[in-house]
């Protein structure tokens, strides 16, 4: 197999995404505070709470729709509650990105064939687009989404008609499920703005292409009723204003959290095009006159420069925000000529998996304060382990006169070895299998919280069938230690109560954690 052709480059596009992704899944434990939250509510909804609405350790869970969660729970029923299976389903988005992404292409530019695996390619082994990729969160999903409604408006352009218009409406819904409204900001300015990219000649007239947009988000509002109408009157009237509001029109006027500054997504351009972009060739294919040479690459220069500055202008951000416009990135990318590198170009590729492993040696040699926590420490076999990858990397690179493969493999390899660096730290910090083991010991009677933003960070790792109180007070904490002699207590930090004996002390997330268990009788 032609690995460099279209073909060729997106088989290697999808075994590289889902090897990767499959082996960086299990080099981890589940991450809080999002992946276990994700979690703990597929988890509660598994349980028998409501499969219309999410909640969260027994609360109403009013930030995300239930697409994710329910996905989950069909995994479940078909092999069992596993992590492993749960933590799969939001790469399986990420792969059927990288196909769409490919479709995409060869639509866009039926006579260049090779574009297509070569877009796919590109997105595949990003390191933005791997990283994210791999995690439980809702991005993927709506990566997929987006390219669904780009597809759709492709098809609208040049075959209009109903079917078309109902795709949009879908694809739009599919995105509302994924992740809520905000699918609007990826597909909205492409749809809105098409007089800036169709070719004038043959450019639709104004109203039925508006129409037909229109009557896209129609649909999608239809689909979308299936469930948020039914959800709304179960939720009462706290999860409507949540979800009607707060989660969605609010967060556009103004953020809740993450609030940072108008240029931080364009400094953040250069690592969304590592290691693809970091060229000549990359940078004359994003040359102004090569964005507008055609009609196709004009769609998706709107579609990126719409992301990227709806995105700025709105107060919250954080990097996963412009995950769906990644595709759009490798696809302009994709117009590029992959020739041999240049010294630079090899420095570029190695540079940051060279860092990697300076910092697992560092971590080794103890000069790296606290960089482990709960005294584990980094056996010397995955030290070896990382420094041979790294090592592959910087042979290939030096050695292999196979352009296309080596680009395709810096950021797999990099992040492969920043996982086995990093492995004992996740593990012994971050994992929450072990104080979840102790809570699920004592949950018959009774567990309660003094972390008044806890957000089920042990739940679901524990299998506890229960919420966990939350005691937002002292008075709060001893009325409850009344009432349940011989539950647990989980603190960040010390409490200092003659009722109560510590079990467990361990640094969770970089917090000291201790579980406590109450005195049978209370002093």
């Amino acid at each position: 197999m032609n690995l460099t052709s279209g073909r060729g480059a997106l088989w290697l596009a999808l075994a590289l995404f889902g090897v990767t992704v499959l082996v960086l899944v299990l080099l981890r434990p589940l991450l809080p505070v999002d992946e276990t939250r994700y979690l703990t509510v597929a988890w509660e909804m598994w349980q028998g709470g409501s499969k219309l609405v999410p909640h969260l350790n027994g609360d109403l869970y009013t930030q995300k729709p239930p697409l994710l969660f329910w996905l989950m729970n069909v995994v479940w029923s078909v092999t069992g509650v596993t992590e492993v299976g749960a933590r799969l389903v939001a790469p399986a988005f990420g792969l059927a990105s990288v196909g769409l992404t490919a479709v995409l292409a060869r639509r866009l530019w039926p006579d260049s064939p090779d574009r297509a695996g070569l877009a796919a390619l590109i997105l595949a082994s990003g390191l933005v687009y791997l990283t994210y990729g791999s995690a439980t969160m809702f991005d993927t999903m709506l990566t997929t989404a987006t390219l669904a409604a780009m597809l759709a408006l492709v098809a609208m352009r040049r075959t209009p008609g109903l079917m078309p218009t109902l795709g949009l409406g879908a694809a739009l819904a599919l995105g509302v499920y994924a992740k809520g409204p905000v699918i609007l900001v990826h597909v909205l300015p492409t749809a809105l703005f098409y007089p800036l990219w169709a070719d004038r000649a043959t450019r639709p007239a104004a109203w039925p292409w508006y129409r037909g947009t229109g009557l896209a988000i129609l649909v999608a509002l239809a689909l979308v009723g299936l469930w948020l109408g039914p959800a709304l009157v179960l939720g009462g009237a706290e999860y409507r204003a949540d979800v009607l509001w707060r989660q969605s029109a609010g967060r556009m006027v103004d953020s809740f959290a993450h609030d940072r500054p108008v240029w931080f997504f364009v400094a953040l351009l250069p690592i969304f095009a590592w290691p693809w972009g970091w060229s000549r060739a990359a940078l004359a294919a994003l040359a102004p006159r090569r964005l507008i040479a055609d009609e196709s690459s004009r769609m998706v220069l709107v579609w990126a420069a719409g992301g990227l500055i709806a995105f700025s202008l709105i107060s919250g951000k954080q990097v996963h925000y412009l995950i769906p416009e990644l595709p759009a990135l490798a696809l302009l990318l994709s117009a590029m000529t992959v020739a041999a590198a240049s010294w630079w170009r090899k420095a570029v590729l190695v540079v940051p998996a060279l860092a990697v492993a300076g910092t697992g040696i560092a971590i080794w040699l103890g000069l790296v304060p606290d960089a482990v926590a709960n005294g584990a420490a980094m056996p010397v076999w995955m030290l070896a382990l990382a420094l041979a990858v790294v090592a592959g990397l910087v042979i290939a690179v030096l050695r292999l006169d196979r352009p296309v493969i080596v680009l395709a493999a810096a950021a797999p390899v990099t992040a492969l070895a920043l996982h086995l660096v990093l492995n004992s730290l996740l593990w012994s910090g971050y994992d929450p299998a072990a104080l979840a083991a102790t809570l699920a010991q004592g949950e018959p009677l009774g567990l309660a919280t003094t972390d008044t933003g806890y957000a089920g960070q042990f739940t679901f790792a524990g299998r506890l069938a229960g919420p966990i109180t939350v005691l937002a007070s002292d008075d709060a904490r001893r009325a409850w230690m009344a009432a349940n002699p011989g539950g647990i207590v989980v603190a960040r930090g010390d409490l200092a109560d003659p009722g109560l004996t510590l079990l467990d002390q361990r640094d969770f997330q970089g917090k000291p954690y201790r579980l406590y268990r109450v005195a049978k009788v209370q002093p």
